[in-house]
């Protein structure tokens, strides 16, 4: 019995210390498990945070440059404006001025004013009241330098209630009317509604924001208003004293206020109505435009709480925690379920990195800009959906390829990328390159390209990335503008010189028909009376075109039968078509309806037209098309001809006066633009499209013009009272 109790009592003592080793090795394979996870949290936890703080730089720098563009697009305005007012100002120049305010209201443009050299408002669009400006007010605030460059001036915080402020500031510029006499142009912006537009709208994670500082440290921009206008480095203690402010403090002074572009961390006292100390992630990115002075910055900041960052990652662990007690529980090979779990958690955080990267590249792709990048070989790796919209080409047609198919046949497409390429290498970036490029339907337009080296952590350079604006219609509004600032140019010289040159070509007719009767026909004299008279009723005729420009006369008719118009011309030319081998196509209905204009003055636009045709088909004849068709309230007349076409360096001068590419003698270079201020004076427009063998070698040459004019509705008389 006692040997059986003995062996009994060893075999426990045995298991106890089996237990014992067990339970000692357990603790050191949990402890050295427990400190591996420990320091994978903290590993994974700052990868993503710093993950999480870029995609906010990233949109900082978007918000930066969408900042950027909305200031250069109110200076390119403002800018066309000043060259529209440049000499005698003139009634037509006040409506271009409504125009231009009514563009940019939207973008924070308050009003808009010309004020002369005595402080009397000459023009004025939008808030406040003609005459309520002082001039040396103006430009002391404005303080113009000796370039004359549109400047912002200082900023101006006004309280629109007690809890809400409007921050404003004055853009102008001085002009020159006439010899001695000046003005300034000037315009007011809501710098704080402008900065609106782009920042209300910007979320970092699930409640992150942006607020922006100027160079003094003031906010002009921040999701509560009752920060806006304030200074950044008390406003925060106002509102929580007991919280320590240094952290975000030395970053606004020592790098956002030097034009620094950056990421950090900072502890503030709340956040979107959460009250109480917490860590938050900023990152910042300077504003850069020519209207702002070099001493004065603006800077877009981007903050969340790093809570939003550290919960997820805290409630995957705390899950982790709780299966590793219940894998204890349940089984003894502790360490191999470690591992297994280990390497699910691992894929969970892998997961989340790939959703913040998604959730940058969404914002990359999204956006209605082009936003492309291009490796080191120039080959496209990304491509969003503004690259697509602006040049009609899908990623996959593009991703993989250079940009050579968007570059005009007429440009050494290998020069041109290799001169933005060592533009970029040399600098690291180039900035608002404009160039003209081709979409997919082979439609010409005008971009801003925006480039940027783009390094790994390495800094080694692993591609760049860059930003597209399709300026086109920007670009054409400034070519109208300019173009209409020539005709009236024009105008004012015919109404000048017409009458001193008409009296003296009068008195040559009168005397050389008077010399005429006293020769014999027949005599070489009466021959070259005959040449001069001749030669002076061209001239004359010349002025009486001129003049078409300096007034505007009254027309015999107020609506136009365009089906009998287009039928009394081709009458007239029919003929001439067929001695020159051109087909005619005539396709205009019998019946259209009437549009506003004189029959007379019409005929003699597509007279115009016409002769412009066959003169392109002239050496080879071919076919002449007159179509027409109505469309949301206007008719569209169109001529088309399968000529030689126009080339891209005659295009933009077109509807100049006295230009012609006909021969010294044959034109006179009025023809297109009567034809364009006819048509502009009955509230129509004229358009033209063309391909010479220039831009389609191998392909159809020809052009067409398209006039269009808007259906005539008469006028309801008005009901009397009975």
């Amino acid at each position: 019995m006692s040997s059986i109790y003995s062996r009994i009592r060893d075999y426990l003592l045995n298991f106890r210390h089996l237990v014992m080793i067990g339970f000692i090795t357990f603790i050191f394979i949990f402890g050295i498990a427990s400190f591996l996870l420990y320091q994978n949290y903290w590993t994974m936890r700052m990868q993503i945070t710093r993950d999480f703080n870029q995609q906010q730089l990233v949109l900082a720098q978007q918000s930066a440059i969408q900042i950027s563009w909305t200031l250069r697009d109110i200076e390119i305005a403002l800018d066309n404006v000043r060259h529209l007012l440049a000499g005698k100002p003139e009634q037509g120049h006040s409506e271009a001025m409504t125009a231009v305010f009514e563009e940019l209201k939207i973008k924070g443009l308050t009003q808009i004013g010309l004020i002369d050299s005595v402080g009397k408002t000459l023009y004025h669009a939008g808030a406040g009241s003609p005459g309520s400006f002082d001039l040396e007010t103006i430009i002391t605030g404005c303080k113009l330098d000796s370039s004359n460059q549109l400047i912002l001036g200082p900023l101006r915080v006004e309280k629109v209630t007690a809890e809400k402020a409007t921050v404003t500031s004055i853009l102008c510029t001085p002009l020159v009317f006439e010899a001695a006499a000046t003005g300034v142009l000037f315009a007011e912006l809501n710098v704080a509604e402008l900065l609106s537009n782009v920042a209300q709208h910007i979320r970092s994670g699930k409640t992150g924001y942006s607020w922006i500082i100027n160079q003094q440290g003031r906010f002009l921009y921040h999701p509560e208003d009752e920060f806006i206008g304030e200074d950044a480095f008390s406003a925060r203690k106002k509102r929580k004293s007991s919280i320590s402010y240094v952290q975000i403090n030395q970053i606004m002074k020592d790098r956002m206020l030097n034009g620094e572009e950056g990421m950090g961390t900072y502890v503030s006292g709340w956040h979107r109505g959460l009250e109480g100390q917490m860590t938050k992630l900023i990152a910042f990115s300077p504003v850069e435009s020519p209207v702002l002075p070099s001493d004065r910055i603006w800077s877009v900041a981007v903050v969340a709480p790093i809570s939003e960052v550290a919960d997820i990652i805290h409630k995957i662990y705390v899950r982790h925690f709780a299966a590793q007690a219940a894998i204890i529980a349940g089984m003894f090979v502790f360490g191999f379920l470690v591992f297994h779990y280990q390497q699910k958690v691992s894929w969970a955080l892998e997961q989340r990195v790939h959703e913040q990267e998604e959730y940058l590249s969404n914002i990359l792709t999204c956006s209605l800009d082009g936003i492309v990048f291009i490796d080191t070989d120039n080959k496209i790796q990304l491509w969003n959906y503004g690259a697509e919209r602006i040049f009609e080409y899908s990623a996959e047609e593009m991703i993989g390829n250079t940009f050579h198919r968007l570059i005009p046949p007429e440009m050494d497409a290998d020069k041109e990328l290799e001169r933005i390429q060592q533009e970029v290498s040399a600098k690291g970036f180039i900035k608002d390159y404009i160039a003209q490029r081709l979409t997919k339907s082979g439609r010409r337009i005008s971009v801003s390209i925006s480039r940027r080296i783009v390094t790994s952590d390495e800094g080694k350079m692993i591609g760049s990335s860059a930003t597209i604006k399709d300026i086109t219609e920007a670009m054409e509004l400034d070519q109208h503008i300019y173009h209409t600032e020539k005709l009236a140019s024009v105008g004012t010289l015919a109404a000048g010189v017409a009458h001193e040159i008409n009296n003296p070509l009068s008195i040559i007719l009168g005397y050389a028909d008077l010399l005429a009767e006293k020769f014999e026909p027949s005599s070489q004299e009466h021959q070259d009376l005959k040449m001069i008279e001749k030669n002076a009723n061209h001239a004359k005729k010349i002025v009486e075109n001129l003049l078409g420009f300096a007034r505007t006369t009254e027309a015999l008719e107020e609506t136009v039968d365009l089906s009998q118009s287009v039928n009394i011309v081709i009458n007239i030319v029919e003929n001439t078509l067929l001695t020159k081998k051109i087909k005619l196509v005539n396709q205009v209905p019998e019946s259209l309806p009437r549009v506003p204009g004189d029959s007379r003055e019409f005929q003699q636009v597509l007279f115009n037209l016409i002769n412009n045709s066959m003169a392109a088909m002239d050496e080879t004849g071919g076919t002449l098309t007159v179509s027409a068709y109505t469309k949301d309230g206007w008719v569209n007349l169109s001529v088309a001809d399968t000529g030689i076409g126009i080339s891209e360096a005659v295009k933009p001068k077109i509807f100049d006066p006295f230009f012609t590419t006909k021969k010294v003698g044959e034109g006179t270079g009025l023809g297109l633009s009567l034809c364009y201020g006819i048509v502009k004076k009955y509230g129509g427009d004229i358009k033209f499209k063309s391909r010479s063998a220039e831009n389609n070698p191998e392909g159809y040459t020809g052009t067409t013009f398209t006039v269009s004019m808007p259906i005539y509705e008469p006028e309801e008389p008005e009901k009397e009272d009975i």
